[in-house]
């Protein structure tokens, strides 16, 4: 060893604490992932499904009679046929004249709901002694006949528009002038931009899975990986890093597993069914369905609530920013204010000393 080389410092308590804490932490953050994943998708089981029918009377009041069904009453086949094409109902049930009911599913809207329509729609026609017959008006395609893509890339974007908008304010610094704030807008656009363009690329062009809407859907993935870029940045912002973080974590948690992914919203517990339509994920796979399979029906909902995402957190960066503008102009006026003005024919201590000093050289 060298004369003048130390040792490497012991651990010190600070030291052990710390790391106890941080592998607490990431422990927790496991079991976190894992109940919340296991809670919604392990035991999927039909809690709400609305079902367009057309049947007679005494038909239509048995199936709304069941307690996880909610009835819209139609005319004919066509309307109700219409109802699942535009998303207003999961599914359909028509029972002809000849004993045949029609089951009709949206396998686009999320394979393990249509299942289990079709499975409750098979249990009805049993009972009341009709054939049954399926057909899916909002098929997934080919190459992926499980309907999950869009649900991935939403996750996946997820992680990278948190991750950068963290990753910017950290390379950045914090938003304190409104240059700052406009380069931190622009940054998070292009790198929106980026995101959603090599996603698109990658399940449209290379796999197949959402072919056919690729500028649709590349302007989806735009505008939900600005919304969670958006509100990741304006939180940290106006409330610190520590704010971020934790919005992040909830929108891990809980957003991932409400997003009614692999299994659809009437399949998952009121606990995460409440969130879908709340949180960005839900929003972004709903409105990728609706883009890639539903003709755009029921866009409008999913579209405005990753919009208020997105504008909430620009707002909430505009006014952080504004409010330290505005300390820092008034901080510089009363420190002008406060500095010491001497009024005409007096001299400071300081003064007239070098006064007499000079006098003294003379």
């Amino acid at each position: 060893m060298a004369r003048h080389a130390s040792p490497e410092p012991m651990m010190t308590k600070t030291r052990i604490r710390n790391m106890v804490l941080a592998m607490t932490a990431l422990t927790v953050f496991v079991v976190a992932m894992i109940a919340s994943y296991s809670g919604a998708f392990a035991r999927p089981t039909l809690h709400h499904l609305t079902v367009a029918v057309a049947a007679p009377g005494q038909v239509v009041e048995a199936i709304r009679g069941q307690d996880v069904l909610a009835v819209n009453a139609v005319g004919d086949d066509a309307a109700a046929r219409q109802q699942v094409r535009e998303q207003a109902a999961d599914a359909a049930f028509v029972v002809a004249q000849t004993g045949e009911m029609k089951i009709y599913v949206a396998g686009g809207g999320g394979k393990s709901v249509a299942t289990a329509a079709e499975s409750v729609g098979r249990a009805i026609a049993t009972k009341g002694g009709f054939t049954a017959a399926v057909e899916d008006v909002a098929p997934t395609s080919a190459a992926d006949p499980s309907g999950t893509v869009e649900f991935y890339a939403v996750i996946f974007i997820s992680i990278g528009a948190s991750l950068g908008a963290t990753a910017f304010g950290y390379i950045m610094g914090k938003v304190r002038r409104p240059a700052t704030f406009l380069l931190r807008t622009l940054t998070l656009t292009g790198y929106s931009a980026l995101l959603a363009g090599v996603v698109t690329v990658y399940v449209d062009g290379m796999l197949g899975a959402l072919a056919g809407h690729t500028l649709a859907v590349f302007g989806a993935l735009w505008i939900y990986a600005m919304a969670v870029g958006g509100a990741v940045t304006g939180v940290a912002a106006a409330f610190g890093s520590t704010a971020s973080v934790l919005l992040t974590l909830f929108l891990v948690v809980v957003g991932n597993a409400a997003a009614a992914g692999p299994v659809g919203r009437p399949l998952l517990s009121p606990f995460y069914s409440t969130f879908t339509t709340i949180v960005p994920q839900g929003s972004g796979v709903a409105l990728l369905r609706s883009i890639s399979y539903f003709g755009g029906h029921s866009a409008g909902t999913p579209l405005l609530t990753l919009v208020i995402w997105g504008a909430a957190g620009c707002l909430l960066a505009a006014l952080a920013t504004a409010l330290r503008v505005n300390y820092r102009a008034v901080y510089e006026r009363f420190a002008r204010r406060s500095r010491p003005v001497l009024r005409p024919g007096h001299i400071s201590p300081s003064g007239r000393h070098a006064v007499a000093a000079g006098a003294d050289l003379d």
